[in-house]
């Protein structure tokens, strides 16, 4: 088997007889790399397969010895080339020459690097082929590489994720309790720029995957662009990804809730349409050159999937932190119109799955919150009361376990606008401006309700209603 593989692709037999011959001389070597190295990643098929039986070995309750994997050979390699060795000799002389456990997570490092090369080689070679003799366009062909080389980049951007002892656990958690009880009052989390949801959650948290769901036309997209726009403007970073709307949609609702006026507000469909007249154009202006000020980036590609996003969303924190800044806030909008790998096509709910289960990784990894809005399936409007629950996620229950937090929207006069009746317009008046998020699940803080200020045509999201608005009853 040894030299049966091609020489010619990256690899290292000697770092592959270092790693195994350390296995060998004490167990707790495989405690040290399981994490860092599979099966997979061993060029050579003998190696490959021993590692494997190693683990397997590991993890049914077997001690790892010479002895076990002289019997676990003497079948698998009888005929084979091991350089006039015999099977016994090959393996006490990898024992022998073999390294310290201290050194072994830096070979099995090492074998994981060449492995990924190799399937960069792969990759590039698959490309170059399917780009001659595919039937593929040139789009499909590059997002299956995306998706390919994103899983061999991930590999390398998990490093704050890693296991830490609880003594360095709880001394990170002393350090925050301090920093909290310094600044009474201040939120430890990334500012939702909306004061009562920053109450309620404590900011966005860092490292949290957060569902912000509802119907179609209850404000979700309104209170997320919003939020966005507020918080950049106390400092923060925000990446947003419109699979829906384009760019220009977006700042339009930025602008209009940037300009608002309870007096005189603008709506964003204006602002599109140029409905303006010359001074509420001027104040418009004037917005937009303060959103110069303002680090949010938007990026409208629709039909991305979760590969696509998480190699964007790197690329972009790349960027920030040359500039010495940190990327503060991930939103998509939305998750049910991201595009699933290939894997589960046809099953929904293991689609859906997949997606939530990779933007929770990605707020690890990013060491930032990552909001995704979510549709609620149509159940909800066969109730009398239509306020959203965990029942009414759609597709998979995956959502409801993966979230740190679930935020439910829900606007009364959305559907009182459709109903008929002098009852209905008399409290269509008391709540037309009204929204509801009902923080549904919170890993880290208590649940309930909280009751926002929204003027949806001027996108404006705020905790308190204007005064003026206050004072003539229509809160």
């Amino acid at each position: 088997m040894i030299g049966q593989t091609p020489p010619h692709l990256p690899h290292s037999i000697d770092a592959e007889q270092q790693l195994l011959g350390a296995v060998l001389l004490s167990a707790d070597a495989l405690d040290c790399v399981e994490d860092l190295v599979t099966a997979d990643d061993f060029y050579e098929p003998l190696h490959r397969f021993l590692f494997a039986q190693f683990i397997k070995g590991k993890t049914e309750g077997r001690r790892i010895t010479l002895g076990l994997a002289q019997a676990l050979l003497a079948e698998e390699v009888k005929n084979a080339d091991l350089g006039g060795l015999t099977v016994s000799q090959y393996l006490a002389r990898m024992a022998a020459e073999a390294t310290t456990i201290v050194n072994a997570p830096d070979f099995a490092r090492l074998i994981a690097e060449y492995a990924d090369r190799r399937r960069l080689v792969d990759v590039a070679g698959s490309l170059a082929a399917a780009t001659k003799s595919s039937d593929s366009g040139p789009a499909a062909l590059a997002t299956d590489c995306i998706e390919q080389l994103d899983a061999i980049a991930a590999r390398y951007n998990a490093g704050h994720v890693a296991p830490v002892s609880a003594a360095v656990s709880s001394e990170r958690s002393v350090e925050r309790m301090q920093s909290a009880m310094a600044n009474t009052g201040k939120i430890t989390g990334v500012t939702t720029g909306v004061r009562l949801l920053d109450e309620q959650l404590n900011g966005w948290q860092r490292g949290n995957f957060i569902i912000l769901a509802g119907r179609p036309g209850m404000g979700k997209s309104g209170l997320i662009i919003s939020s966005a726009r507020q918080s950049a403007e106390r400092g923060t970073s925000v990446l947003l990804f419109s699979l829906e709307m384009t760019a220009e949609d977006v700042t339009d609702r930025m602008l209009a809730d940037a300009v608002y006026r309870s007096r005189a507000p603008i709506p964003y469909s204006d602002i599109g349409r140029g409905r303006l007249t010359d001074v509420q154009a001027d104040r418009v202006r004037a917005a937009q050159k303060d959103f110069r000020q303002l680090s949010i980036r938007i990026d409208p590609q629709g039909g991305l999937s979760a590969a696509q996003i998480a190699a964007r969303a790197r690329k972009h924190k790349h960027l920030l932190e040359r500039q010495g800044r940190s990327l503060d806030l991930v939103i998509v909008d939305h998750l049910h119109i991201m595009r699933a790998s290939n894997r589960y096509a046809g099953n929904r709910v293991a689609e859906v799955t997949e997606i939530s289960s990779a933007l929770k990784a990605l707020a690890k990894e990013l060491n930032a919150p990552v909001v995704a809005l979510a549709q609620l399936s149509r159940q909800v409007e066969n109730r009398d009361d239509r306020r959203p629950t965990m029942a009414d996620l759609r597709d998979s229950g995956s959502l409801e376990q993966d979230a740190d937090a679930i935020l439910f929207v829900y606007r009364e006069g959305y559907y009182l606008q459709q109903a008929a009746g002098d009852d209905a317009s008399e409290r269509l008046a008391q709540v037309r401006r009204k929204v509801e998020v009902h923080v549904a699940k919170h890993r880290g803080g208590p649940t309930g309700r909280i009751d926002l200020f929204f003027d949806i045509a001027s996108n404006a999201v705020r905790s308190e209603p204007p005064y003026d608005l206050t004072e003539r009853g229509h809160g």
